[in-house]
């Protein structure tokens, strides 16, 4: 028969070991449940994220293009080109599209070539018109080059009205007035408000002043 002792220190061993397994099965559970979370992924969830980069700025409203190009054939069955450095379409009015260092090249019936350049350009893509801003010169070789501020275009028509102050050189002289118009293809020159002419020679065929 076992002394009162012996069974103490079973009792103690069993209370002990009782305790080991209970710690050991706690830890094996908190093992599972960790794996679990790490396979779901709610462990990387619930560790420290990196800030996103910052999303990049857009201006709104605003389609933005490299070199533009808008080619066709005009009432003249003449081929005609307006190019730009940049453009991009008009935020509220989807038809519009704004340039920068617009060029128009255009052809009058006889072959004869001439271009349109401005500082700032809006292309009506439905009206067919262009409307140049700043610094525009029109130019035909050997016959003449007029300087103004402000120029409207019909493309179809090659019709150019303007309303600013212009200076136009032709090989026979100079003009100056506060408006032009060019209608015909091209072969009637109109001068209007103002025209002061200077003449060193006669004036050039198809060039009409008051």
């Amino acid at each position: 028969m076992s002394s009162p002792t012996s069974q103490a220190r079973k009792a103690v061993r069993a209370a002990t070991l009782s305790r080991l397994l209970s710690w050991l099965a706690a830890a094996i559970g908190i093992g599972f449940v960790v794996t679990f979370l790490h396979q779901a992924g709610l462990f990387r969830a619930l560790m420290p994220q990196q800030a996103a980069p910052p999303a990049p700025v857009v201006e709104p409203d605003r389609i933005t293009a490299g070199s533009s190009t808008v080619t066709g054939i005009d009432a003249e069955k003449q081929p005609y080109q307006v190019t730009a450095k940049r453009g991009w379409q008009d935020g509220k009015t989807p038809n519009l599209v704004h340039l920068e260092d617009p060029v128009g090249n255009f052809q009058r019936a006889g072959g004869a070539k001439y271009s349109i350049t401005g500082t700032t350009g809006l292309y009506d893509t439905e009206a067919k018109t262009l409307d140049l801003d700043g610094n525009v010169i029109v130019q035909q070789q050997d016959r003449f080059t007029a300087r103004m501020d402000k120029a409207h275009i019909v493309v179809k028509d090659k019709t150019l009205t303007s309303d600013t102050a212009v200076t136009a050189s032709f090989a026979s002289g100079t003009v100056d007035a506060n408006g032009m118009q060019i209608t015909d293809d091209g072969n009637r020159i109109l001068f209007l408000n103002g025209v002061k002419a200077r003449f060193t020679a006669r004036e050039g065929k198809g060039d009409t002043n008051p």
